[in-house]
């Protein structure tokens, strides 16, 4: 603007690099102070502005994604789950870099418990939705149950807590890579958080409802649900597994019309699923079919 003429040279010379340590100093400090209090939406723009200034620091990576997801409706909560399967696992390779035996694993550790957490919450809520609705205990106005309800709400809440389920996939996949081929990190305690993680995605599937009175559902596949506990007995011997069977005659599904049609969600299941709890759970002696024929079905 003044109208003095440099080289590139000659302007190179004359930059001059800002020290902005204290302001990212700054930052982590009011970051820290809202985690503390649990207040993970502030610490979130805090460690987003740590990012502009440092791309590779595993924590604000990690905390400003916990935090963007803070907040959904219940429609959102399915996908949520499934942008932190997909963006948590970088946060473990920047927390083993440059960094002793000790921190990594500590950071490990955190990573592993504050995500697992944070998927069985978003599982909750879409269960919490299910169960106000379930059981038909509840009447509307004109005193009709709630079958319809829960019908309709039940593929959001289905859809929450199978991307919570599946979102664990490559979170156990990053996790057990770590642990196989790093050297700096204690095996045992990170395997212990691989067994926190496995248990708390068996938890997540092997939730329980009841879409009408006497009856029991599963929104996991029963296959899923076995091959979830046999990952738990890999870590602990002690941990019984159950069997495929004991999940599937209590899951309440149709297993002759599943058989028949190929799918636990097709239209003509879902009919026969209606008039089971629209009809028949509507009186004892329609109850007391259900109960019989969940009990000989299986072997049918």
């Amino acid at each position: 603007n003044c109208g003095t003429e440099y080289t590139v040279e000659e302007a190179k010379k004359m930059m001059v690099e800002i020290d902005n340590t204290k302001k990212i100093n700054n930052l982590y400090e009011r970051a820290h102070k809202s985690l503390e209090v649990n207040d993970i939406k502030h610490a979130a723009e805090y460690y987003k502005q740590i990012l502009d200034e440092k791309p590779d620091d595993w924590e604000a990576y990690f905390y400003s994604y916990l935090g963007e997801f803070d907040s959904y409706t219940n429609a959102q909560a399915g996908s949520v789950a499934e942008k932190l399967g997909k963006t948590i696992p970088s946060a473990y390779d920047m927390a083993i870099k440059d960094c002793n035996s000790t921190e990594a694993t500590e950071r490990i550790e955190t990573i592993t418990k504050q995500v697992t957490d944070r998927l069985e919450q978003i599982a909750s809520t879409g269960a919490a939705l299910l169960r106000e609705y379930e059981g038909g205990n509840v009447l509307l106005p004109a005193g009709k149950v709630n079958n319809d309800l829960y019908q309709r709400i039940r593929p959001t809440a289905a859809n929450t807590v199978a991307n919570c389920v599946v979102a664990f996939a490559p979170i156990e996949k990053k996790l057990e890579e770590i642990i196989k081929n790093c050297d700096k990190i204690d095996k045992v305690k990170c395997k212990e958080s691989l067994l926190y993680l496995r248990r708390t995605r068996y938890r997540i599937a092997d939730m329980q409802f009841e879409p009408a009175a006497g009856v029991k559902e599963y929104l996991i596949k029963a296959e899923l649900i076995h091959e979830y506990a046999e990952k738990i007995n890999e870590l602990d011997q002690n941990f019984t597994i159950p069997t495929v069977e004991e999940k599937t005659n209590s899951s309440g599904g149709c297993y002759v019309a599943t058989c028949v049609y190929g799918s636990y969600d097709c239209p003509q299941v879902w009919t026969l699923r209606r008039f089971r709890d629209n009809t028949l759970a509507e009186t004892w002696y329609g109850r007391a079919f259900i109960h019989v024929y969940y009990a000989v079905s299986p072997t049918l």
